[in-house]
């Protein structure tokens, strides 16, 4: 009897683990059908701290907000190559380009840059890491398909974007 009883539990155990795993190419494949996203980001950078939420359509469709302390810092909206940027001090426009998109969020780079990257997975993290010389790279730990963090790294400096919610459009 025990032993059914440790037959069970061990199936049930493995048929969970078996259940979350999803390999390299699935979770690739899954990012390569995100059409859109919105997303509530805590961004870190050295021991400053600021929470934002972002609007993605791809390629180049991009609303960020950014709030400290719960008071809005800026809000930037590039679309039809125009960045419109919203502050206490006005508004500015200005010429956008997808390296502008693509510098607001982590993962919108990484969406719009999929096949430029060498990735490899260890344990619930995919390291991304630039075919270019100079990029930076991004260490993406996973909730299931999705980036719970995202750690950007680039000339010994780090940027952490932990996603609160992330929600996507295929």
């Amino acid at each position: 009897m025990r032993k059914a009883w440790l037959s069970v539990i061990l199936m049930v155990f493995a048929g969970g683990c078996l259940s979350t795993y999803h390999s390299t190419e699935d979770v690739l494949s899954y990012w390569h059908s995100i059409d859109s996203f919105t997303a509530h980001e805590v961004v870190k950078i050295g021991n400053q701290t600021f929470e934002s939420y972002v609007t993605f359509i791809k390629p180049d469709k991009i609303a960020r907000a950014d709030y400290i302390n719960g008071s809005l810092v800026q809000k930037v909206v590039i679309e039809n190559n125009t960045q419109k940027v919203i502050t206490a001090n006005g508004t500015f426009f200005l010429n956008a380009t997808l390296d502008d998109v693509n510098a607001l969020d982590p993962f919108v780079a990484i969406l719009n840059n999929l096949d430029s990257f060498n990735v490899t997975w260890e344990g619930d993290t995919l390291f991304l890491k630039p075919k270019a010389e100079g990029e930076p790279t991004y260490e993406v730990e996973l909730n299931g398909k999705l980036p719970e963090r995202i750690t950007i790294k680039q000339a010994g400096l780090a940027i952490v974007v932990e996603y609160k919610t992330i929600e996507v459009a295929k």
